[in-house]
């Protein structure tokens, strides 16, 4: 399996028909094909079914796909780095973070860091903490904003930004009533509840209740944080999730937001693969953060 392979097969993949493949790709349908039939011969395994307009993926081809689309990524990052090592501080810097205060994070820092190496170009990647970790442990992502708790045994990383958990509320809701900022975490048990999808997030939530001697009745939980405001303003739940998630919330929404209590903090953090020793940008970048905090 070559790299011309991974990108025959994409380019399939994505255009869902061989035909149009192979004119995207400057080929004749023939070789295209007969280099699909090799790789699946390859693999041992059928990659695609096709149909009489257009093909579908097999689970080893969904596989391969995300696979695929990972190895290119790297193989073109690993271009970039080769050949801008004779340039000085230049080049690509893959910046991954999470959505909630992870933006805001990146923006700066890559305003700050643009002033001092004006050459430096910038590769974003929004996804969960768990996605980020897969992508910086494959070599995709140089470095990445990420959030406790930190999988120690991966990533290697250095605390940036620390704020308070709190507590989304539809307006009619019993407990947006009255003038007190704050809700016990005993007084969200009752009702129903939207969180992070992350299984160390959702852990960490059921032990806030669990020390309250509550257990909580989780309603939905979500990959991107983004999506909470939008299912509290329709009533769905109260939303529990770091206080830069409801920063934008205007106070003439149909939301309330209340600082949870006890108080419980959430960690940012600038994070590398601890088994891959950062990059000469990623390297200048991390000393750039450190000194500016």
């Amino acid at each position: 399996m070559d790299i011309r392979q991974i990108r025959y097969f994409l380019t399939v993949a994505e255009e869902m028909n061989i035909t149009k493949a192979a004119q995207k790709l400057n080929l004749s349908q023939p070789p295209l094909s007969r280099a699909l039939m090799d790789l699946e011969e390859e693999l041992g395994c059928q990659l695609m079914i096709r149909g009489k307009r257009q093909i579908t993926l097999t689970p080893e081809g969904l596989a391969l796909k995300r696979r695929g689309e990972q190895m290119l990524s790297l193989v073109d990052m690993t271009k970039n780095e080769i050949s801008d090592m004779g340039k000085g501080i230049s080049g690509t810097l893959y910046l991954g973070h999470v959505d909630s205060n992870g933006p805001s994070l990146a923006s700066e820092w890559i305003q700050s860091f643009q002033k001092e190496y004006p050459n430096v170009t910038y590769n974003l990647w929004c996804g969960t903490v768990d996605d980020l970790t897969d992508r910086l442990e494959s070599g995709i992502l140089d470095l990445a904003i990420t959030m406790t708790p930190l999988n120690s045994e991966i990533l290697d990383g250095v605390p940036v930004f620390e704020e308070s958990w709190v507590a989304m509320i539809p307006k009619d809701h019993p407990l947006a009533k009255g003038r007190k900022k704050t809700v016990d975490i005993k007084e969200l048990a009752g009702s129903d509840l939207i969180i992070s999808s992350r299984r160390s997030r959702r852990e960490e939530i059921t032990g806030w209740f669990s020390k309250a001697g509550k257990k909580p009745h989780i309603t939905v939980q979500i990959a991107h944080s983004s999506n909470a405001v939008h299912l509290v303003t329709r009533g769905i739940g109260i939303a529990i999730f770091p206080a830069s998630v409801a920063k934008n919330i205007s106070s003439e929404s149909n939301v309330v937001i209340k600082k949870i209590t006890p108080e419980v903090k959430v960690t940012y953090l600038l994070s590398w693969d601890k088994k891959r020793t950062p990059g000469v940008l990623a390297k200048r970048f991390i000393e750039h953060i450190k000194a500016s905090m």
